[in-house]
């Protein structure tokens, strides 16, 4: 097992749980020892039925093999076991686990110890793993050994303030003994999901146990799942759309999520064709459909007649995380015969909005549906008048519920700025509602935020990284319109004088700072940026360098 500085009680008490032999825990036990979290019942429903076939009920299905909701709640047991004297009560534990079965694990098993999950992401590079860790005041990270290289210079540099524990090993430990249920107080932290601000760092949104309950008992609800269900899970898994969104509402409602462990056009396509065992579900990004529809293309005509039907077949085909274009939307209808779900979420709320799920004719182009069990949303405009009730009227979207996040992470004086008086969460987000109650959204009030292939990027940040470049003097990011990315990152940039720069050539440069989605996708090289007399970048005039 690889360590950084492993303190003494703590690496004590791990390693004499890790030399406890394996030990398999009746499904009675299994039902009986995880913590008393809504998230879990599904799998105990399961696991302490006396019908064998809900006992030996598939969970998930990866790459390695498939696994029973008996086996999760196994091994989430053995690394809560792992964590004995190491979590606190909401304390932040992070992971670094690749898309799969042993990524549910872990996460449960952090849960069930009383922790607060800090998911974090092959993606990501060393700088931004680094900044995650040291701001959620992470001192455990549960790492895949497959990824621990990702993570030897980042522990060398935090001066071994940070213990490392190997997957492999928690997920070895004994898990026989103290089975009694652990009280978690379901308003603890339980999850953060980083996302960028207009400040330009990340910032921790902090959700609780009851906030991820009610966003998923909604979506259940909403959405019509059931145990009969079978989802294609495709996402990355380190914000609210594959966490959340998709994993947990899987897992909640006692159904077989298939994991692939990244998005692949082609192998989609591949399973929902020649799968024996029929999808119901899938949940993607528009720049994955955007891919799908291009493989779907490039196919022979029989095969291509046989991927419409195979997508008949599934019951829901739901985009989320950025706007859906007009062009993907009646594509991928034409192609497949399905009429894509659109809703509207953001990390601080989880989902608000959705279409209707059993009325395939309301769902049209640009319309993100209507609130979803338990969730308020209103519109007001700049005076602060509420508008909802006037048809087509656009205003600040604001949203109440038990679905809102707790807080951003150590910073009270924004989370307290992003809240009405009267407890509003202010999305940020400018919508209107028609006449038939279905909102739409037009648009985000900052234009600092970049909303590409589903993720939702700082243009602060990136700005920022892009000015450590030695040849670059100025820049200026936004976001241009893209039927395949949403909205593709764009930099306009000055150079010192003599030099030169390409796409092609800053591309390699950013990815050793920056995850790959933010490199910027088209670059224009200016004499100067476009300011007024307060320094102030004038996005618009950038944006039009891009028409």
């Amino acid at each position: 097992m690889l360590r950084s500085s492993l303190t003494g009680s703590h690496c004590a008490s791990f390693a004499r749980a890790c030399r406890q032999p394996q030990s398999g825990i009746s499904a009675l036990v299994v039902g009986r020892g995880l913590a008393n979290l809504a998230m879990f019942n599904a799998a105990k429903k399961l696991t302490q039925s006396e019908d064998p076939a809900a006992r030996s009920k598939v969970a998930i299905v990866d790459d390695n093999g498939s696994y029973t909701y008996t086996q999760l709640l196994d091994d989430a047991h053995k690394v809560r076991s792992a964590l004995r004297g190491s979590a606190s009560k909401g304390s932040s534990i992070a992971m670094l686990m690749p898309n799969g079965y042993e990524y549910a694990a872990v996460q449960w098993g952090i849960w069930a110890a009383g922790g607060a999950v800090v998911p974090l992401s092959p993606m990501h590079p060393e700088r931004e793993l680094e900044y995650f860790i040291t701001d959620s005041d992470t001192r455990h990270v549960i790492c895949h050994p497959s990824l621990q290289a990702n993570l030897k210079p980042v522990l060398g540099r935090l001066g071994g303030t940070v213990q490392l524990l190997s997957s492999d090993e928690a997920m070895r430990t004994s898990s026989s003994c103290d089975v009694e249920d652990a009280e978690i107080d379901e308003n603890q932290r339980a999850l953060f999901i980083y996302t960028s601000g207009t400040t330009g760092k990340p910032k921790g949104v902090v959700h609780t146990h009851a906030s991820i309950s009610a966003q998923v008992g909604a979506l259940h609800e909403a959405w019509k799942w059931s145990t009969h269900d079978r989802l294609l899970h495709m996402l990355p898994l380190h914000h609210i759309h594959g966490i959340v969104v998709a994993l947990c509402g899987a897992l909640w409602a006692g159904v077989t999520a298939e994991m692939l462990p990244s998005f692949d056009a082609d192998r989609v396509m591949s399973r929902l064709i020649d799968g024996q065992q029929n999808i119901t579900l899938m949940m993607g990004v528009p720049t994955m459909y955007m891919r799908l529809l291009r493989a779907i293309d490039e196919m022979p005509a029989k095969r291509r007649e046989a991927a419409r039907l195979a997508v008949r077949r599934l019951r829901l085909t739901i985009s989320g995380s950025a706007a859906l274009p007009a062009s993907i939307f009646n594509r991928w209808e034409a192609a497949t015969g399905q009429k894509m779900l659109e809703r509207y979420g953001m990390s601080e709320i989880g989902m608000a909005l959705s279409n209707s799920a059993v009325d395939p004719a309301t769902r049209t182009v640009g319309i993100v549906g209507k609130p979803l069990p338990n969730v308020s949303v209103r519109l007001v405009d700049a005076d602060g008048t509420d508008v909802t009730g006037q048809p087509d009227k656009p205003g600040m979207i604001q949203v109440k519920g038990p679905n809102v996040f707790r807080e951003y992470y150590g910073l009270p004086e924004k989370t307290a700025k992003e809240f009405t008086s009267d407890g509003w969460f202010i999305t940020g987000d400018v919508g209107a509602r028609n006449a038939d109650g279905f909102y739409y959204i037009m648009g985000r009030q900052s234009t600092d935020i970049i909303k590409s292939g589903g993720f939702k990027l700082s243009a602060l940040e990136i700005e920022r990284e892009l000015l450590e470049h030695t040849d670059i003097v100025d820049a200026a990011v936004v976001g241009v319109s893209s039927d395949e990315w949403g909205e593709a990152v764009a930099a306009a940039l000055v150079l010192q004088p003599g030099k030169s720069l390409s796409v092609d050539a800053l591309k390699p440069w950013c990815y050793e700072r920056m995850a790959r989605y933010k490199a910027p996708k088209a670059i224009r090289i200016v004499t100067t940026l476009p300011r007024n007399l307060m320094g102030k970048l004038d996005k618009k005039a950038v944006k039009a360098m891009f028409l």
